[in-house]
């Protein structure tokens, strides 16, 4: 590693003069989880390497008024209740058009968000106008019957002495919270440009029948998969297909009277509606759909002096590069997680790297110094975060990838104000930094 920065140190000073006055030179790599951005910046002084991980399954947390969705959409639906099973080969029948959706949506990141939404419909269905005697009397007084008694004739041929006919007299509107989870990105990580995407929904409400006979409402519970395809960048094309589970009560037929077992396993204790929309999906907000990776970024700087008297040596038969003149000018930031100090691994990978530059400079010392961010909690809570943050740092470098202590100075300063491009969460850190002396 010692020998991979000194020697994109050297290369700073052995091109022309002339090199100073270009533009940065800068190169991208892109693995299954992070973008990594390498920018190589020629001075007058020296050179400097600055390096920035970007973490495709970490993104920063948004504001309230960002990332927000609305989408609509219409098509058809089917109520399935006690005596709808009865159509036979007609199913087609039973359903209703039009189906209308409407969610309005709030993510929290790129996998998750919560949300409300609302279907409304036409009621269309069977029920029993003979309904016998006991609890299948109840039949009869199903909820959305319409004025005048349409038969059905499509049912198998046994029902007949039930003489099933359509409830078609109202419609009903589903309200409902939800929590939503996009698929692709919990299990292929967040990319903004994705064409097609699946978010899966699942959550509580009530539905309301309004029908001539009288008003009614019930539970449900509802669940979903929006499928979307992108057309822009904010508006996507919506297939949403939905299903509900519903009180057994809402459409009137119910054994409301019988208790025993044998009539509680013959009733169906849940209705269910199916449907399928078409339509639109639109983000909305000050950031539509759009989220900013979560990055760090290490910054190293070569000076003049220091790169100009590096010496190479012969050592067994190869050849090794040494520091001659040591004290480089670095600084490396290490990020954690609120209100946390245990290391990430992929922190610990650029902890790593310090420690081989600190243990090629046996003559250099090193400042490790811990930080919070003074916005999150009370002081006293963000002195210990930065001391906690401090020693872990100290402790890997010592520990885990053996820097010599004696060349380290720990230091904790507390909650700090914004450290680094206005943004909080970036003072949730522990500096290292050369100390001149």
């Amino acid at each position: 590693m010692k020998k991979l920065f000194v020697l994109i140190a050297a290369a700073a000073f052995i091109v022309p003069a002339s090199v100073f006055a270009q533009e940065p030179t800068v190169t991208r790599t892109e693995d299954n989880n992070t973008i990594t951005i390498v920018e190589e910046t020629p001075t007058a002084n020296g050179k400097i390497v600055t390096t920035t991980t970007m973490e495709k399954n970490s993104v920063f947390t948004n504001g309230f008024w960002h990332n927000w969705q609305l989408s609509a959409g219409l098509g058809t639906q089917m109520y399935y209740g006690d005596n709808d099973w009865k159509v036979a080969k007609k199913v087609p029948e039973m359903f209703t058009f039009p189906a209308i959706d409407l969610y309005l949506t709030k993510w929290a990141s790129p996998s998750f968000g919560v949300g409300l939404g609302v279907n409304w419909s036409k009621f269309k269905g069977l029920y029993q106008t003979t309904p016998g005697s006991g609890a299948f009397k109840h039949y009869a007084t199903a909820n959305f019957r319409a004025d005048k008694v349409v038969y059905y004739d499509n049912a198998d041929s046994k029902y007949d002495s039930q003489h099933l006919a359509l409830q078609d007299g109202g419609s009903y509107l589903n309200l409902f919270a939800l929590a939503h989870a996009d698929l692709f990105n919990i299990f292929g990580g967040y990319k903004p440009n994705r064409v097609f995407d699946i978010d899966a929904y699942a959550g509580g409400g009530v539905i309301f029948g309004f029908a001539e006979s009288g008003n009614v409402h019930d539970a449900t519970f509802n669940a979903g998969l929006m499928n979307t395809l992108r057309l822009t960048e904010r508006l996507r094309l919506l297939l949403n297909i939905r299903g509900a589970l519903i009180g057994d009560a809402f459409d009137g037929e119910s054994y409301l009277e019988e208790n025993d077992k044998a009539h509680w396993l013959a009733n169906h204790k849940f209705d269910g509606m199916f449907g399928a929309t078409l339509g639109l999906t639109w983000n909305i907000g000050k950031e539509a759909s759009k989220w900013r990776l979560a990055e760090r970024s290490s910054v190293y700087q070569y000076d003049k002096e220091t790169v100009e008297k590096i010496v190479k040596e012969v050592v067994d038969g190869g050849e090794k590069i040494v520091y001659v003149n040591e004290n480089p000018e670095v600084w490396f930031h290490i990020n954690f997680v609120v209100d946390r100090w245990d290391i990430s691994k992929k922190e610990l990978i650029n902890i790593h790297a310090v420690a081989d530059l600190i243990n090629s400079t046996p003559n250099t010392k090193y400042l490790v110094c811990g930080y919070a961010d003074k916005q999150t909690a009370t002081p006293a809570h963000n002195l210990m975060l930065s001391e906690n943050r401090a020693k872990a740092v100290y402790n890997a470098l010592v520990n885990e990838f053996g820097v010599n202590p004696d060349q380290l100075v720990m230091d904790y300063k507390g909650g700090v104000d914004y450290m680094f491009y206005n943004m909080k969460e970036l003072s949730r850190c522990t500096m290292i930094t050369s100390i001149k002396e």
